[in-house]
């Protein structure tokens, strides 16, 4: 018993540490972000936080992991419950609003110019994961009708999946102009009209009467 109190306590801690430099990451951004600002945060010495992390790099590459494993595991919820492809695409699109949302630009530029190790985390997801649900996804709307069945699947999902990243690039939209999350709604109600069949238009405009009524997404304008 004494054996599993030790671990649990452990692993709280573990999570603790990992909560707060999270919380700090996405409000000053990473570089800004020292350990001992962490440590101060998590009430704990930088000596504790080495017992669990290597450094501040192997810090930033499991809290990466952890953000992008909760989106995978919400994205495949939706692609089991979504009723046809264009809801699924709705509510992925809505699931990337989430994660914009709780995200500071300036952290994906950090991690990007700093932290390699975290940033080849964040490009495994992409082009392992993110890449493949999304060509299955356009795959599904081409054999219910509601997508163009002339695309070609795999040049469009890599040019969707490279644009979310577009979107935080700041040499292109800075952020003290350009709004991220207009940004990014831009782009996908580009998209998404560009792949629809007139089927998919008649779908995707009913969802959006449905959600906007139910306040299930925010975006209304998709005609």
């Amino acid at each position: 018993m004494r054996v599993l109190e030790l671990k649990s306590n452990t692993l709280e801690l573990k999570e603790r540490i990992l909560r707060e430099a999270d919380q700090l990451f996405h409000a000053y951004g990473i570089r800004s972000v020292s350990m001992d600002d962490i440590a101060r945060k998590a009430g704990v010495s930088k000596k504790t936080i080495y017992q669990y992390y290597a450094d501040k790099d192997d810090l930033v590459s499991v809290m990466v992991h952890e953000m992008l494993s909760e989106d995978m595991r919400a994205f495949e919820a939706i692609a089991t419950q979504a009723k046809d492809a264009i809801e699924e695409m709705l509510l992925g699109a809505e699931q990337v609003k989430k994660m914009i949302r709780t995200v500071n630009p300036v952290v994906v530029f950090d991690l990007q110019k700093y932290h390699p190790k975290a940033w080849s985390v964040y490009k495994n997801f992409k082009e392992q994961y993110f890449l493949g649900a999304l060509i299955k996804l356009l795959h599904r709307g081409i054999e219910e009708g509601y997508f163009r069945k002339e695309l070609n699947v795999e040049v469009l999902a890599k040019m969707r999946v490279e644009q979310v990243q577009l979107g935080f690039d700041p040499t292109l939209f800075p952020f003290d102009k350009y709004n991220v999350m207009d940004v990014q709604w831009a782009f996908f109600d580009h998209f998404i009209h560009g792949i629809v069949t007139l089927k998919g238009y008649s779908k995707l405009i009913q969802y959006r009467q449905m959600y906007y009524q139910n306040e299930k997404l925010t975006q209304p304008s998709f005609s």
